[in-house]
Parts: structure tokens; C-alpha cells; sequence
């Protein structure tokens, strides 16, 4: 066996490794047991900064030898054969205290890694000693890119080292270690930018300036925080067991299609009635409701449980009732769709109508185009609440179905404006759990149209032309067009705007032609003269003076100036106070503050000011 012969450092695997053990172990005393330990590295800190007897394990002779002569302990041990090794450490030990024990990037050369952490869970038990693990990531994005386009290159030492045997990833580590009754306490991971796995250094998929690398480097850094992760460097305790292993098993019990995803907040409980009346009549019954309460009252919840309790019994014992009580509009999508056990997700409003053969249709598409986005056409329909003659409210239809929709998804018009309501959409839940493609809790409108637009930019659609689901429209009711202002909702169109701007965008098949239509219009429209396209940049200037209008107009208003002193007692009582710097904020800082301003105490305290004035 080859000696890895690399120094101690404090910013390297070594230094790390000891930091983890300074930090979270300190005051323990006695052995530390270092497995797989080579030349022994950290030996001397081990010894000298944390006070304890440093022993070490390996398979290499030459490697015990040079830390012998340094005047360490040092055991030849085979990790493969446990038994054996369990008893030598147990004489070896011999009633010692074990404070610590690790294993540096020693795992991924054992063909039977799992029974040896098992092992060393045993020993460790009896003295509650922690373990530090280190292994390489084959998730960095050097290495995963490449494999994308078929490169899987092994060398001499590295993320891929030739003589390793098991590659792992965060998850994969965890599992593992779980199912051996270690529990993660603390982590000191070794993050390269460009890795030993960078080559050839022009390769499109790794090429740090290349569109390519841009794309898939915006995709990968959404899901964790591990794509420049070199080591993973971590902290565990000895427990019971937990998990089923590394090994990833069939799922003993099979997803249904669909997870449908229904928020309420217990104000419309007539037409959530009517939701569920609409599931118990699908044509395919592949499905499972969440019914995502979000801040409701204690009579609200008695009334949204009576409601399912109502349902017939094929369908209420595939409904869930989950209660949330924080966050704006947005917070109970992601909730919903993290709970979500189908394959597809669809958002189906407490306020909306489908057709019996809505989930069918879906599962139609989804056969046709597995991964996609499913895209079922939809009308729209106007509705009044009503009073029963009895005295109960209901809901009527006041005009005819209209088809305002398309009933084809385009990517380049959907760039504009929204165009597809929520109840006539089916995401692929992989998106969102494997992608990590979230709903946006920083928009209070048009979540929908986002999370749809960086959906749709990776799985693209699958359109049908069948009608099913009327989205209601309403008159004289509380809907998200009447809680929010108009300033609101371009607020949110603008953020969108920015976030699409931001990042490299994947277009279906047949952009490239509509472009060129677009572009040839526009040269037609401006006399042929083929000069710069509006300036995006311009834009966003224009919009962001605008707000920084609205601030000042706020800042100098008669609602902020007979409330000064709210504000006097602030600074007082020593809180910061005073204009912003309007001038050096961006759009989304800007945003922020208008949000501020609106919402602050002051603001609040003037409109009852205001309302006490007008009832006089």
C-alpha cells in the first residue's frame, strides 16, 4: 500500500478533523484512537493540544514505522477482518478511558465499511466516546459534470483515487453511518472550488465561464450547499441504529399518482366543500389530498374537520389535515409539497372547480411525457357569494365559462405574464424534492407563476387541449386580487422578472423560430433599422427610481409625520432611526424597505389615527 504522506494544516483534512475534536470535545480525557491513521498526521495535536494518548491503526507497516520513530503508538490492524481487530483494541484499551476515536479517509478503501462502524459503535459506547469520519465527495461538481457527458477519470490520489472502493455522498455517508448507531453532531466540511477532478480544465461541463457549466451550476447549487465540498468532515455520537443502510431498496409501499395540495384558511368552507366533492367524484381514483390549514382559528379548524369527517369514507381516509401557522400565502405550498407521497403534485385551491376526469387526464399526459409538467386546458368563470334563504352563505355562477387561457403552454409568452392557473397544472414531485425548486416565501403573489417558470425551464410540458377545471373568478369576495394592492403584484412580477434575468435559461424545442419571429417584427416595427433591443438594464432603473419615488413620498407623508413621535421615543430608547439611503439600494432592497415602511408601527398607528378621524 502506497503512503499519503500530506502534511498537517490547519485549513486541510488534518487541521479540520482536529478542530471538530477541540471544539465539541473538549475537556475529555484518555486514549484517542486513530483507524486507517498512515503516517499519523494530526498525532502531534492530538498530543499536544487536546492532552490525550495518541494510538494509531493501520495496514501499513512502513506507514506504523515513521510514526513509531516520532514516539507514537502505532498497531498493525486489518479493518477487514473485524473480529480480530475488535479483540486487539479491547486488550489494547484494557480499561483505558477512549475520549475520541477517528477515521480519516480511510472508508472508501473498505469493501465492509458498514461493519466496521458498527464495530467501532461498540467500543465507543461504553465511554460515550465521538468519532470524526472524513471522506471524499463524489458529488463535487468536477466530478459529477464530467460524468454527465460520460467522464469517470480515476488517478493516483484524489476525490477518485484508484484504489477506493465505495464513493460516497452526504446522503449516502449518513445512511450508512445511521444504520451503524452513529448520529451526527457537528460538521467541519473541506470545500475546493476547483478540484483534482478539474480536467481537462476547456471541458464545457466544468469550464467555469462556459454557458453549460453556468447552467448546470445553477441547477446543482439549488439542491445543496455540497457541490464544492472536497471532505466531508464529521462529528458523531454512539446510539442505537437508524435507517435501512446505504443500499437504496424498492419502496415496500407504492406512491399514488397525485398528491393533490388544498389550501384554506377556513373562510370559504361552502367551496371547500365543493373541492372535495369534485375529488370524491374523480374517474381515477390514484390520488391523495393534503389539506394544508394555514392560521386557523380554533372554530376554523373544528369546521374544516367536519367538512372531511363529511366526506365520503373512499375518500376521506386518503385526507390529511395539516396545520401551519407562520408564513405568508406561499408557506403552505412548499409545506404541501414536502409532505406530498405522489409522483405528482397539483395545487387545487379551497376556491376552485374540477371535473370528474381531472386526475385521469393528468395520467394520460404523465404516461405520454413522464418528468413534464402536465398542462390540462381550463376556463374561467365568474361567481358571487350569496345568501340562502335560510340564511347560509353560498356561492352562484354569474356568467358563462370563458375560455381565457391557451390551451397550449408557451415558454416565451409565459415570460411576460402568467398564463396558466395552478388548478390546471401537475408538477413532477421530484422537481421539488430531488431538485430542491421551491416556492418562493418572499413573494406574496405570482408564487405560482415562478415556481412554474423554474419548473418548466428543467422538465418541460405536456399540453392537452381537454377541459378540466374551471378557475373561479370572483365578484364582491375576498380573493388574492382584493388583499393585495396593485403595487404588490408588480412588485412580485418585477422580482420575477430579476430571478429569470439572472440565470442561464433552457428553452423547449422551437424557441429558436419564435425568436426570429420576434425579432423580424420588431426590426419591421422600427423601419427595418436593426439597432440595440430595449435595454434591460434601463428597466430596471426606471423601476427602481420609481420605488425610491414611492419611499420618499412615504417618508415625507402627513400619516409618517404626525407619528415622529414614535419614532423620537426610539432613538431614545437607543434604537437606529432615520432615512435610508435610497440611492444606494437595488430593486430588491428598495422593495424591502417600501415593505417596511408600510408595515411599521408607525404606518400602522396612523391609519387608526385615520379611522378614528373619519368616524367623527
Amino acid at each position: 500500500m502506497a503512503l499519503y504522506e500530506n502534511p498537517f494544516h490547519h485549513d486541510n483534512v488534518y487541521g479540520h478533523v482536529v478542530t471538530l475534536l477541540s471544539k465539541h470535545t473538549a475537556g475529555a480525557t484518555g486514549l484517542h484512537l486513530d483507524f486507517g491513521c498512515n503516517v499519523g498526521p494530526i498525532a502531534e495535536s492530538i498530543r499536544d493540544d487536546l492532552a490525550r494518548e495518541y494510538i494509531g491503526f493501520d495496514i501499513d507497516e512502513d506507514a506504523l514505522q515513521i510514526l513509531r520513530g516520532r514516539g507514537f503508538d502505532a498497531h498493525r490492524a486489518d479493518l477487514t477482518r473485524v473480529e480480530e481487530t475488535e479483540q486487539q483494541i479491547l486488550k489494547l484499551v484494557a480499561g483505558r478511558s477512549v475520549a475520541s476515536i477517528s477515521i480519516i479517509d480511510t472508508l472508501e478503501h473498505l469493501p465492509n465499511g458498514p461493519d466496521v462502524l458498527s464495530m467501532l459503535r461498540r467500543i465507543a459506547a461504553s465511554h460515550n466516546a465521538s468519532l470524526v469520519t472524513s471522506v471524499p465527495n463524489v458529488a463535487h461538481r468536477d466530478v459529477g459534470f464530467k460524468l454527465a457527458f460520460g467522464k469517470w477519470d480515476y488517478t493516483p490520489k484524489g476525490l477518485l483515487d484508484y484504489t477506493h472502493v465505495h464513493f460516497f455522498t452526504e446522503d449516502g455517508l449518513r445512511a450508512m453511518m445511521n444504520q451503524a448507531g452513529w448520529h451526527e453532531t457537528a460538521s467541519h466540511d473541506v470545500f475546493v472550488e476547483i478540484s483534482d477532478q478539474h480536467f481537462p480544465a476547456n471541458h464545457p461541463a466544468i469550464a467555469t465561464s462556459s454557458s453549460l457549466h453556468r447552467f448546470l451550476g445553477t441547477l446543482r447549487a439549488s439542491i445543496d450547499s455540497n457541490d464544492r465540498v472536497n471532505q466531508f468532515i464529521r462529528l458523531w455520537l454512539p446510539g442505537p441504529s437508524k435507517g435501512r443502510g446505504h443500499v437504496r431498496h424498492e419502496e415496500a409501499k407504492p406512491r399514488p399518482f397525485l398528491t393533490v395540495v388544498t389550501r384554506t384558511q377556513g373562510r370559504r368552507l361552502d367551496t371547500l366543500r365543493d373541492v372535495l366533492l369534485c375529488l370524491s367524484a374523480q374517474s381515477d381514483p390514484d390520488f391523495e389530498v393534503c389539506v394544508i390549514g394555514h392560521k386557523l382559528t380554533e372554530s376554523g379548524r373544528l369546521a374544516v374537520e367536519r367538512i372531511i369527517e363529511d366526506t365520503n369514507s373512499d375518500l376521506r381516509h386518503r385526507i390529511r389535515l395539516i396545520k401551519i401557522d407562520s408564513g405568508n400565502r406561499t408557506r403552505p405550498l412548499n409545506v404541501g409539497f414536502r409532505e406530498a407521497r405522489g409522483e405528482y403534485v397539483a395545487i387545487l385551491d379551497d376556491d376552485d372547480v374540477v371535473l370528474g376526469h381531472w386526475v385521469e387526464e393528468f395520467k394520460k399526459l404523465a404516461d405520454k411525457a413522464p418528468g413534464t409538467v402536465l398542462r390540462a386546458a381550463n376556463v374561467a368563470q365568474l361567481w358571487q357569494p350569496v345568501r340562502t334563504s335560510v340564511g347560509t352563505q353560498a356561492v352562484r355562477a354569474v356568467g358563462s365559462p370563458r375560455l381565457c387561457y391557451p390551451t397550449k403552454f408557451d415558454y416565451l409568452d409565459h415570460l411576460i405574464e402568467n398564463a396558466t392557473p395552478p388548478v390546471s397544472l401537475a408538477f413532477p414531485r421530484s422537481a421539488f424534492a430531488d431538485l430542491r425548486i421551491e416556492f418562493d416565501e418572499s413573494l406574496t403573489t405570482t408564487e405560482d407563476w415562478d415556481f412554474l417558470m423554474r419548473t418548466v425551464a428543467v422538465c418541460g410540458t405536456s399540453s392537452s387541449d381537454e377541459i378540466t377545471s374551471i378557475y373561479r373568478q370572483w365578484d364582491g369576495a375576498e380573493s388574492s386580487f382584493t388583499v393585495h394592492t396593485k403595487q404588490e403584484w408588480l412588485d412580485n412580477h418585477h422580482a420575477i422578472w430579476r430571478k429569470l434575468d439572472a440565470i442561464p435559461l433552457l428553452l423547449p424545442e422551437g424557441s429558436a423560430a419564435k425568436i426570429r419571429r420576434l425579432l423580424s417584427d420588431y426590426h419591421a416595427r422600427h423601419g427595418g433599422r436593426r439597432g440595440p433591443a430595449p435595454d434591460a438594464l434601463h428597466e430596471t432603473e426606471q423601476y427602481e427610481d420609481c420605488l425610491r419615488e414611492e419611499i420618499h413620498g412615504l417618508l415625507h407623508s402627513r400619516s409618517w409625520q404626525i407619528t415622529a413621535p414614535l419614532r423620537f421615543i426610539s432613538i431614545v430608547l437607543g434604537r437606529r432611526n432615520g432615512f435610508p439611503m435610497l440611492w444606494a439600494m437595488n430593486g430588491q432592497e428598495l422593495e424591502a424597505t417600501k415593505t417596511a415602511i408600510l408595515t411599521s408601527r408607525s404606518m400602522r398607528v396612523a391609519a387608526k389615527i385615520k379611522r378614528l378621524l373619519a368616524r367623527r
